[in-house]
């Protein structure tokens, strides 16, 4: 472990199934003073018998966090450590890992969010009404743009196509538990925006349930903005 690395997060739960509780504790070196960017993270898995595994992690980024729980209703807890990536996107970082044979196993990652939650969109009318579509989860949503705005504008006498709508990566993950589930999903958000990141037109939110396989989308609702 690296001298100038520091305790994030301690978390307490039982990750490898055998019902005994584990001391988890995520280190990190902070790039600067006072700074909430942190690299060279590495994971240790305390046992009762004083046993210890560490793993580094190819991981780093902005509000580092560490989360136990179980994803795959396997009754004991998966490593779930999520953060942001800062910049004007400012977007969001995943990795859920299990613990299997004292080896640390990846089952998730943003990336594989982000191959589920891709979406078609455009303007389908004069009015600047957008529609957008989910192919994998068959959700469509339509929203009503800024009062008046027109998807075409005028320079020289010549109408010109604006740029499109488009739903970016996703910038909030957290992990949540439905009524009369016993393990937890991840809800995740992702902002549907016009000209650039700061103009915000409305806010889709999706609940993933985990499995080993490949994430599945359970539901997906829009969220508009009270000037959309």
């Amino acid at each position: 472990m690296n001298v100038d690395q520091n305790a994030i997060s301690i978390q307490y739960g039982d990750v490898d199934g055998d019902y005994n509780c584990e001391k988890i504790i995520l280190f990190g070196t902070p790039y600067g003073p006072n700074q909430s960017y942190t690299q060279q993270l590495e994971l240790l898995i305390h046992y009762m018998d004083d046993t210890k595994l560490r793993f580094e992690l190819d991981l780093q980024g902005y509000g580092i966090h560490l989360f136990l729980g179980d994803f795959l209703n396997k009754n004991y807890s998966q490593i779930l450590i999520t953060g942001r990536t800062g910049g004007s996107g400012d977007y969001a970082i995943l990795r859920l890992y299990c613990l299997e044979n004292n080896k640390l196993k990846l089952i998730l990652d943003e990336e594989d969010l982000l191959r589920k939650l891709v979406y078609q969109s455009g303007y389908i009318n004069m009015n600047g009404t957008l529609g957008i579509t989910c192919p994998a989860s068959g959700q469509t949503f339509m929203l009503e743009s800024r009062g008046g705005f027109n998807p075409y504008s005028s320079y020289g006498g010549v109408r010109q196509d604006m740029g499109q709508p488009t739903v970016t990566a996703i910038n909030t993950i957290y992990p949540i538990m439905q009524p009369y589930d016993n393990f937890y999903s991840l809800q995740t958000q992702q902002r549907i925006i016009g000209a650039n990141n700061s103009d915000v037109l409305g806010l889709i939110q999706s609940v993933i349930q985990v499995t080993e396989e490949a994430p599945l989308i359970r539901s997906q609702a829009l969220v508009k903005y009270a000037n959309s």
